[in-house]
């Protein structure tokens, strides 16, 4: 049977959330994880409990952080047989209701860096082979307000890994894994910014246990090809949300109500937040 013990992981936005649960599972079954945050005391908290990880504090959307944060992780572990690009950012809110600042960031953090890191990964795997493993979501079948942009990068990222599978030298492997509504921090993050570590474990949304995304990256770390997977398995159901039928009866149906539920949904975060 296959495992991740003994591989070099690399996990963006690996001190919270999926990130933070995923680097704890990979930890545990033997990996070499580095992971990589920007909040520093976060990332201290997470690594405080990954006995023998390494982490550095980088902004993703930042060039020269992306450049440095592979570079050291080479030079401290000579390679890197995975990346998992985990670092993500959700927008409560119409696309009228946003900022042009909220919008460039959401596509610099949920794309731009997603692409670029994994072109600065991509040359470590060719030689020995490795995995590449795209956080997208089911917004990407299924775009509904308020989250239409953040879906839109998530649809991105879901067609950047199936684009990589067709392009990359046989043995890497791109995977694609996307939850549904899991119990995370996002939505406290987007509306009253980013809970501090006493705070976080009040400030969860309603969902599913982050542990299920965490095994489905590792079931693609240790997966002979390329996979596409929804975490938990059952919203693969979502999927159906991109048929034709399917999604002209979401249009005549979401419409009429989408200014009722981004207030539902905004409502529902500052509930969180208080």
């Amino acid at each position: 049977m296959r495992s991740v013990a003994g591989k070099v992981v690399l996990i963006t936005g690996g001190s919270a959330g999926i990130g933070r649960v995923t680097a704890r599972r990979l930890v545990r079954l033997g990996a070499h994880v580095a992971i990589c945050g920007r909040d520093q005391d976060r990332l201290d908290a997470a690594l405080a409990e990954l006995p023998g990880a390494w982490g550095t504090r980088c902004d993703v959307t930042d060039p020269a952080d992306r450049e440095r944060l592979v570079r050291e992780v080479v030079d401290r572990f000579g390679r890197i047989d995975a990346l998992v690009n985990n670092a993500g950012q959700g927008r409560v809110d119409k696309l009228a209701g946003l900022s042009g600042a909220e919008v460039t960031s959401l596509v610099a953090v949920n794309f731009t860096a997603v692409a670029e890191l994994t072109r600065l990964v991509l040359p470590h795997l060719v030689s020995r082979g490795g995995h590449v493993v795209m956080m997208s979501s089911i917004g990407a079948w299924v775009p509904v307000p308020p989250l239409s942009l953040y879906s839109a990068t998530k649809a991105g990222v879901l067609a950047l890994a199936v684009g990589l599978r067709r392009e990359v030298p046989k043995g890497v492997r791109v995977h694609a894994v996307c939850p549904g509504p899991i119990r995370t921090e996002w939505l406290t993050r987007d509306l009253n910014g980013r809970p501090s570590e006493a705070q976080a474990p009040r400030r969860l949304s309603a969902g599913s246990d982050p542990e299920h995304v965490a095994r489905a990256v590792e079931r693609c770390l240790t997966a002979r090809v390329s996979r596409t997977v929804a975490a938990p398995r059952w919203w693969a159901i979502a999927r159906l949300g991109a048929l034709a039928p399917v999604s002209r009866v979401l249009d005549v149906a979401v419409a009429p109500v989408s200014t009722a539920i981004v207030r539902a949904a905004r409502r529902y975060g500052r509930r969180l937040s208080s």
